[in-house]
């Protein structure tokens, strides 16, 4: 089971398209001049149906009216003004690919320093959760396909095997009787279906405001319409069983061939389909196969078989119904062994938190269906107990050993002294009410069914609360040599926060001898040693018993957090861990400066912090390097022979090395002599003579490696031999190598900007590895590493940045909010976000990867033209505005005293779903198993009994 769920994989199922993240976020504050709104669902929706709409706190629409797909067809983006100081809400209106439901939220946030109001959070709706409209219309289909679909089965496995035993005399008169049953059964179970489908396209009209035919234009319409074909399809099956006179068993194969296929479209509306996985799907399919199997099958006895064996004598009768309950009750107990596994497995795959289960509308209605179930199951038994067995005896049988023996004499009604029973103990009687029962248990589960198909699952109403709350913190269950720790730290920001710790065994039993537990708090990055923390007792029951503590964090940054759980008759336990503390993207505050260069001729492009309060800067218009020192704030220029100055970087010995890519060179700047050294690129072919050498990079041994984007080549040169030492080829044919990263390794990392790839180069061998995802990267263009080793790729037409992870070799795409934006120089800020100039549009692309945030911060001169960014030493953002002749720096600082929502699952009892469900699962697999060999042993004594 274990290696099958690693090999299909974890769905996020929802049922519904409700809302996961949005861009702002609920109840958030973000920078003046946001101009766009982005919104994340659950599945894929219908964009021809679906809108956002922002208003102002006028209720004015402020929007451009341009809704649109952003990443796929499950998010949405929609662009407005540059917005300023105010509260603003975002409608969302969004239907569902998978099962047509139109689901409506909205989002509150404001901008600047305005706040928000908490009464407007508490005056919003809920999303609707359970679509009663479409689950009444779509009732009477799912009870008319269980009838024809358990009919079609029971008709084959069960009648298809009695038709034998009937005598000359009787056949006539059973096949009318029978084809008439089954015709009207089938035929009300059609019109049912019919009905259904015409009302689910009423109730889709109506709450789409639109016509049928744009209904059926849509995913949900598909289906419909394929669930229509197949509907005439039966009844044009019906039409041709009501004309033959007889029905045989090969003459109900077309009927369950088509409710096969009629019942598949059930599936295509349901949960399983929203996973996008198709094991969901599978198990949605047989879970419903199997419930029209049981539930079917009771009807089909009800309503089929026992007023067709009405007219025949006690005796025939008697012998007809025995010989057909143990068929029917083997049936059975093989598909509810089945479903015993395919419902937990199905539902673990929609959802496996037990608290969010038994805490939802989803999870009281599966507690219902499992009740109705059982009580089908007690009845199921009844029949077996209380109807079976007796039946037997009245016929002769004599109760044989073993709990569930029976005699094997055939009953000799020429006997002196036998008496037929009475007709109150004919089985015949006895199984009509409880079949009846039965049959209304059965419909009223199917009812709920329905009402589970058109409900969204506990993740999903989750979202109607969550959406009104940012959730944050730190939560994680660790482990000690004997002990477990359950730990959560609320919120994990500057400030105050609240540590919670249970300490447990291994297997979550309670820790008797704990005495105390101590919390220490430190900041190894800050010299600031540990500091203990006071904490406080609790028992919530069960013998558990809670510590809390609060800690202040002063300052953003990784903070070390020890806990020691003191024990009196054993050693003690202790576990340590990190929390990044971090202001969020609508937590920080940015100010922007601007300086402008002395110099109308120039073309400032590429900005270089040497560690030193210096930005160093290229200039692509003429042949000098800009210096801007930060304690002055004042620009000085120097100049040399040549043409321009490109890419930058700076050696081990302070020279800023550049390249003169025009001119095919590159050269260095010595701050200390004021003097240039000018370096020719040697002739790579014998066509040319010149190339193009676009970036460089210095490695750990102060060799200058130059990537050569028209000749497909890396080239090392050695300061000390001053010469070119290396000259690699890079495996790819056109592949434009135009960016290049050192990391820790020594290694040299480059982007193909023409083949969409990543490489490195081992410093040791000089071999060469690419890499690419499925779908080649959009023109690579600059790399930035992160703090944990992954390595960031800006695509310049892609649009966005992407994560590459060099141990898993995976990709990971951050799309840029602006389709028109052209991603290039990235640099990471004092938090850990990632900036990224856009070239073409007057705003910096800002991602937090870790709680995956993205806004932009507006540039305040408009055709900026900003290519590359830097950061200085505190982490503050520099970027140079090409075409407006400026440099500016992003001052960034955190909100102080910003509050956050905190959502605190508590301290209650942890369930763990597997364990819950897998032990029912085996125990329902051995009493099925168990049921069904007694069936098998009945039927084979009741034959003989037979004769």
């Amino acid at each position: 089971m274990a290696f099958l769920i690693l090999v299909i994989g974890v769905p996020s199922a929802y049922a519904h398209p409700f809302l996961l993240d949005s861009e702002p976020s609920q109840a958030v504050n973000v920078p003046i001049g946001t101009t766009q709104i982005i919104t994340k669902y659950s599945e894929a929706i219908e964009i021809d149906f679906s809108e956002l709409k922002v208003f102002d706190s006028n209720g004015n629409q402020i929007d451009n009216g341009d809704t649109a797909y952003y990443e796929g067809e499950s998010s949405l983006v929609i662009t407005t003004p540059p917005l300023e100081d105010g509260t603003y809400t975002v409608t969302s209106k969004v239907l569902s690919k998978v099962d047509g439901h139109l689901v409506r939220t909205a989002i509150i946030f404001s901008v600047g320093e305005a706040q928000i109001d908490v009464s407007l959070l508490e005056a919003q709706e809920e999303s609707e959760t359970t679509f009663l409209p479409e689950a009444a219309a779509r009732f009477p289909g799912i009870v008319g396909q269980t009838v024809i679909l358990g009919s079609a089965i029971s008709a084959i496995a069960i009648w298809g095997t009695q038709r034998k035993h009937f005598g000359k005399e009787n056949l006539t008169l059973i096949n009318q009787t029978y084809h008439s049953k089954f015709s009207k059964i089938t035929g009300a179970a059609l019109v049912g279906v019919l009905v259904s489908n015409f009302v689910m396209l009423a109730v889709q009209t109506v709450r789409l405001e639109t016509s049928p035919i744009d209904v059926i234009g849509t995913s949900f319409g598909t289906t419909w319409l394929t669930r229509m074909i197949i509907t005439i399809i039966l009844l044009g099956i019906w039409f041709w069983m009501e004309r033959k006179p007889r029905l045989t068993s090969k003459k109900h194969v077309p009927m369950l061939g088509a409710s096969l296929a009629l019942i598949f479209t059930t599936t295509m509306f349901g949960h399983g389909t929203a996973s996008e996985l198709a094991a969901p799907m599978i198990l949605d399919y047989v879970h419903n196969l199997l419930a029209s199997v049981w539930i079917g099958g009771v009807i089909f006895f009800s309503f089929v078989i026992l007023p067709t064996l009405a007219k025949l004598n006690w005796m025939e009768k008697e012998k007809t119904i025995l010989a057909i309950l143990p068929r029917y009750s083997g049936m059975v107990t093989i598909a509810l062994g089945i479903l015993i596994i395919t419902g937990p497995t199905l539902l673990w795959f929609l959802e496996s938190n037990v608290t969010s289960i038994t805490n939802s509308t989803y999870g009281f209605l599966i507690f219902a269906k499992i009740f109705l179930a059982l009580i089908m199951i007690g009845l199921g038994a009844y029949f077996q107990f209380k109807v079976q067995r007796p039946a037997v005896k009245n016929l002769g049988g004599t109760i044989g050993t073993g709990v569930f023996g029976f005699g094997e004499q055939h009953p000799d009604v020429s006997k002196e002294g036998f008496e037929p029973p009475t007709i109150e103990a004919l089985a015949s009687k006895k199984l009509v009410k409880p079949l009846k029962a039965s049959v209304i248990t059965g419909i009223i589960l199917l009812g709920v069914v329905s009402l589970l198909v058109n409900s969204s699952l506990p993740a999903g109403e989750v979202q109607t609360a969550e959406a009104q709350s940012a959730t944050f913190g730190f939560s994680s269950v660790l482990f000690s040599e004997q002990a477990k720790f359950d730990v959560s730290v609320l919120p994990v920001g500057v400030g105050p926060n609240t540590i919670n710790v249970i300490v447990s065994t291994i297997d979550g039993k309670p820790l008797s001898d704990i005495s105390g537990l101590k919390i220490k708090v430190s900041n190894p990055q800050r010299n600031i040693s540990p500091i203990e923390i006071p904490t406080t007792k609790s028992n919530s029951g069960d013998d558990v018993t809670e510590f809390k503590g609060e800690a202040t964090f002063g300052f953003a940054g990784i903070w070390q957090i020890e806990i020691e759980a003191q024990r009196t008759q054993a050693v003690n336990e202790g576990v340590i861990f990190d929390v990044l503390v971090k202001p969020t993207l609508s937590e920080i505050r940015t100010e922007i400066t601007e300086y402008d260069f002395p110099e109308d001729e120039s073309a400032p492009l590429y900005p270089l912090y040497d560690g030193n309060n210096t930005i160093w800067i290229s200039d692509a218009a003429e042949p000098r390097i800009w210096k801007f020192t930060l304690d002055d704030k004042q620009f000085s220029s120097y100049e040399f022979f040549g043409l321009s100055t490109i890419f930058l970087d700076i050696d081990h010995d302070g020279k800023i090395w550049f390249t003169d890519t025009p001119n095919s060179k590159i050269g260095n700047f010595d701050p200390n002599t004021e003097k240039f050294e000018i370096i020719e690129i040697p002739p790579l072919t014998a066509k040319s003579p010149f190339s193009i050498p676009i970036a460089l990079k210095v490695d750990f041994d102060n060799n200058i490696w130059v990537a050569v984007v028209d000749k497909d080549m890396l080239l090392v040169y050695n300061q000390d031999s001053k010469e070119f030492e290396e000259f690699l080829k890079l495996p790819t044919v056109e592949s434009g190598p135009s960016a290049l990263l050192l990391d820790d390794n020594g290694n040299m990392w480059f982007a193909e900007s023409l083949s969409g790839k990543i490489g490195v180069v081992d410093s040791k061998t000089f071999e060469i590895t690419e890499f690419a995802p499925d779908t080649s990267l959009d023109e690579p263009f600059a790399l930035l590493f992160d703090k944990s080793g992954s390595l960031w790729i800006s695509e310049h037409i892609g649009p966005g940045i992407s994560k590459f992870n060099p141990i898993l070799e995976t990709f990971d795409h951050v799309k840029a909010p602006n389709p028109e934006s052209l991603p290039f120089g990235m640099a990471i800020d004092k938090y850990d976000n990632i900036w990224f100039g856009q070239h073409v549009t007057d705003e910096l692309g800002v991602y937090d990867p870790y709680n995956d945030q993205l806004i932009e911060v507006s540039i305040p001169t408009p055709e900026s033209f900003t290519q590359f960014i830097a950061a200085d030493d505190k982490g503050d953002i520099w970027f140079v505005e090409q075409r407006t002749k400026k440099l500016g720096v992003v001052s960034i600082s955190g909100v102080s005293g910003q509050t956050r929502s905190i959502t605190d699952g508590g301290s209650g009892p942890n369930f763990n779903y597997a364990e819950i469900v897998s032990p029912l699962i085996a125990g329902g697999i051995v009493v099925s198993s168990l049921f069904f060999v007694k069936s098998v042993n009945d039927k084979r004594r009741i034959d003989k009994m037979l004769g």
